[in-house]
């Protein structure tokens, strides 16, 4: 995994947040959100009015950010579209869960407030970028359903992983703060691992896989010195039943 894969997705989140003031919740976003949101009828313009479309709005910017990195970037770790579109998706679950209690099925919110929205994607603006993950996109959500709970937990996953590409300075003789990172991960991906119950064709299976690749990655990268030995991932373990439990709570 690149590190612009991390530094997209925080430059993403930087462009909005949810706020408390006593009981009252508010949306501070920036406006460049607007450009992927309907036009309000009463003023004539795109505008982002409710959370849905800010996210959705936001997902397509990252979208749009994944795939300028990827047509710009030189490094042999580039990851293929599907793996992109993965982390995408795995970003999308965890906004929604975050504030969006009545969705549980990715697949709903994606139809509702993504594909039915696509006219107002703007062409400079990630209408093109949509287009190009649009199918791997709609295959991964559409093929299976999706539990947005679920999915959020190998989220947190990927943040710490993340944590460990700005902790792991190859130029760092103090590896301490990489290794704590790094144990992290391990413990949260076994239980990962453990808990879920799934198939080859399950696409948390298809996301524990990609983590674990990204994980060994780095793991190579950057374990040469005494103080950085990173813990090993225990290998997945697919089942052979099409039936999946629900990811246990940690």
């Amino acid at each position: 995994m690149s590190k612009k894969v991390c530094e997209a997705i925080n430059s993403i989140n930087d462009l909005f947040k949810v706020g408390k003031d006593g009981s009252y919740r508010f949306i501070e976003y920036n406006k460049i959100l607007n450009f992927n949101c309907p036009i309000l009828k009463n003023v004539g313009n795109k505008e982002c009015n409710k959370y849905e479309e800010i996210i959705s709005s936001a997902f397509i910017a990252l979208l749009t950010l994944f795939k300028n990195d990827d047509d710009d970037d030189e490094e042999e770790d580039v990851l293929e579209d599907d793996k992109l579109a993965e982390y995408a998706i795995l970003w999308l679950c965890y906004k929604i869960k975050q504030e969006l209690h009545s969705f549980s099925n990715l697949n709903e919110f994606y139809k509702k407030h993504i594909m039915n929205t696509e006219k107002d994607f703007v062409e400079e603006n990630g209408a093109n970028a949509y287009k190009s993950y649009k199918d791997i996109i709609n295959n991964i959500i559409g093929s299976k359903t999706i539990d947005i709970s679920n999915m959020s937990k190998f989220y947190e996953a990927f943040e710490l992983l993340c944590k460990m590409y700005y902790e792991c300075n190859e130029n760092s003789k103090d590896c301490t703060a990489c290794l704590e990172k790094a144990k992290e991960f391990s413990e949260d991906f076994e239980k990962l691992n453990r808990n879920s119950d799934i198939t080859e064709d399950d696409p948390y299976y298809k996301v524990l896989c990609t983590l674990s690749n990204d994980y060994e990655k780095l793991k190579n990268k950057y374990d040469n010195a005494e103080s950085s030995k990173f813990p090993s991932l225990p290998p997945i373990k697919p089942t052979k039943s099409s039936t999946r439990n629900t990811v246990e709570d940690s």
